[in-house]
């Protein structure tokens, strides 16, 4: 075959419009080789297109490559020097959905062993379950299945409808508080009786009250939430946000915002979408406009532009990567997977970038970062051991 044919065939494969016998023959080509240089490039060309600076939504790359390889996958990949095993690597990290910069697929080729997955049991993605806590302490198991009225507060009515949870209020005075916790594994979305809207991440809580009906209108939250505020100008909206020592108050009259307040994290931080808001930590007071993010740590903010898609990814169903250490995206994975993670080397100089589905079941996603040559994991039940690659 010659080389124009086989682009060809590839252009029609991205295309979806190969024969079964086109097909056949497009598989042939790249089993027996003679087209290295011409697979390496476009292999390239389609996972440094997948990585810019904003916007990884080309998804389809994955997929093809995902289908061109996937019969041809071992489970245990050895490190060879040639062009065919780097389509080892980026098809092993397909597989999972993942799109790794290439420039870590290439790192340390040379030095490093291809690590190998332990077998083990399947650590399944989180999925939308919370813990319902009634103003007199009675719990209320949520999930998508329990649909339906579940109870009735004061004058308001609370219902859950396929994982989201609203507060209908009917008048009155009475405001009773509410706390709707998400365990590690789990998120949960709820609507507040004036209409806000709120996605808990895991590991999270919010407290709120059932009704509004003072001058302003008041939730607290660990972990992390994103929030769409309904405007009611003369009734401002404050978050009160608390991880282990550090606390702040963002202030909003109607916009939407994220706030990740992790006890286990460095910082807290809010970033801001549409609207403006207004960050206070003691004598502190700073207003962001949408596209800035504001950390907290060591008692002082620090005002930046936000990376939106990267903090925004696990609403959207997704984790996203972009040079971050392998300690932050294993906190991550822990809460999601509800996993233990422990370390056994260092690791601090491993930074990795990719997208992946929340979805996917967590040894997918493991199997997709040991591609990168760069980082092995042990697992054992719910217990991951991080270590660097092993060299030669």
């Amino acid at each position: 075959m010659t080389a124009q044919e086989l682009k060809l065939l590839l252009d029609k494969y991205k295309q979806n419009v190969l024969t079964s016998d086109e097909r056949d023959r497009l598989f042939n080509a790249i089993q027996h080789g003679g087209h290295d240089d011409l697979l390496h490039a476009d292999i390239l060309e389609s996972l440094q297109g997948s990585v810019p600076a904003a916007g990884w939504e080309n998804e389809d790359h994955a997929a093809i490559l995902e289908a061109i390889f996937q019969a041809e996958q071992p489970d245990t990949m050895t490190v060879v020097n040639n062009k065919r095993r780097f389509y080892r690597y980026a098809a092993a990290a397909v597989t999972a959905g993942i799109i790794l910069s290439t420039s870590f697929i290439y790192k340390k080729k040379d030095t490093q062993k291809a690590p190998t997955l332990a077998k083990t049991q399947v650590l399944a993605p989180g999925a939308n379950k919370a813990m319902l806590t009634l103003a007199d302490g009675t719990q209320i198991p949520l999930d998508s299945a329990a649909n339906g009225a579940l109870a009735q507060q004061g004058n308001t009515q609370i219902s859950n409808t396929n994982g989201n949870l609203s507060y209908q209020a009917n008048g009155g005075s009475e405001v009773m508080y509410n706390t709707v916790t998400t365990p590690h594994g789990g998120q949960y979305q709820l609507t507040l009786a004036d209409g806000s809207k709120v996605w808990l991440n895991a590991a999270s809580s919010i407290r709120f009250p059932t009704a509004f009906t003072g001058k302003e209108r008041q939730v607290s939250i660990t972990g992390e939430a994103f929030f769409e505020v309904t405007r009611q100008s003369d009734h401002p909206f404050s978050v009160l946000v608390k991880a282990a020592e550090k606390e702040m108050t963002v202030k909003v009259l109607g916009t939407s915002f994220n706030i990740m307040a992790y006890a286990d994290e460095q910082m807290v931080k809010t970033a801001l979408v549409d609207g403006a808001v207004q960050v206070e930590h003691g004598n502190q007071k700073n207003v962001l406009k949408p596209g800035l993010e504001a950390s907290l740590a060591d008692n002082t903010f620090a005002i930046a532009p936000a990376d939106l898609e990267q903090t925004l990814a696990w609403k959207d169903g997704k984790f996203r990567f972009r040079s971050t250490n392998i300690k932050t995206i294993m906190r991550q994975l822990s809460r999601w997977y509800d996993m233990d993670v422990a370390y056994n080397g260092d690791v601090s100089d491993i930074d990795l970038t990719g997208v992946i589905s929340r979805r996917e079941d967590a040894g997918k996603l493991l199997k997709a970062l040991e591609a990168t040559q760069r980082v092995h994991f042990e697992v054992n039940g719910h217990n991951v051991t991080v270590s660097p690659a092993t060299s030669h």
